[in-house]
């Protein structure tokens, strides 16, 4: 599929485009700031929120599947399964397929506080997409989509390409990398 020209012609990225590359980074930049304050309602971390969210998406399953849907490690898995269980937040319980294995859930207790935590989030959206034509609606759906897959798509190689510059502190940050080391 051909690229369209993004360029005024001069090799310079045309201002709407510009305008619409930069509405995107405060869009992820207040994506984040919500997240980490849906995490501090949940008296949760990221990863931990990360992976509810996967298990609300995607419904039960077992640890291998949010390990791989999660893209952190068996070990991180079972760290943050445990912490969601004892908060009460999924339940885990032996697959019926397979002995070995155990499907984790999303809790009634956390479909309720997801419901009240992010139904303001969706009415107000929801109010502000109901003002756009469905023809308006319906592109951004696709361009939001496919940008996602692009984001998805740089995550992979840039772990395939692994890290640019040294590590030069191995004390821990809480971060997604550091559930993956240890």
């Amino acid at each position: 599929m051909e690229q369209p020209d993004v360029t005024t012609g001069t090799g310079r990225t045309r201002p709407e485009v510009t305008g619409a590359l930069a509405a995107m980074r405060e869009l992820h930049s207040a994506t984040e700031v919500l997240l980490d304050a849906v995490a501090a309602r949940y008296r949760i971390n990221r990863n931990d929120l990360h992976c509810l969210e996967i298990l609300q998406r995607e419904g039960e399953m077992n640890a291998r599947r949010l390990a791989e849907l999660s893209q952190l490690s068996p070990a991180a898995i079972t760290k943050i399964t445990d912490r969601l269980v004892a908060a009460g937040y999924v339940t885990r319980e032996p697959s019926r397929d397979d002995r070995r294995a155990h499907l984790i859930r999303i809790s009634a207790q956390h479909g309720e506080l997801r419901e009240a935590v992010w139904r303001p989030v969706v009415e107000a959206a929801s109010a502000l997409l109901g003002t756009l034509p469905s023809t308006e609606v319906r592109r951004m759906t696709t361009i939001v989509r496919d940008l996602s897959q692009v984001s998805r798509e740089h995550a992979r190689n840039l772990r395939r390409e692994g890290p640019s510059v040294p590590d030069r502190s191995r004390a821990g940050t809480g971060s997604r990398a550091d559930d993956q080391r240890r």
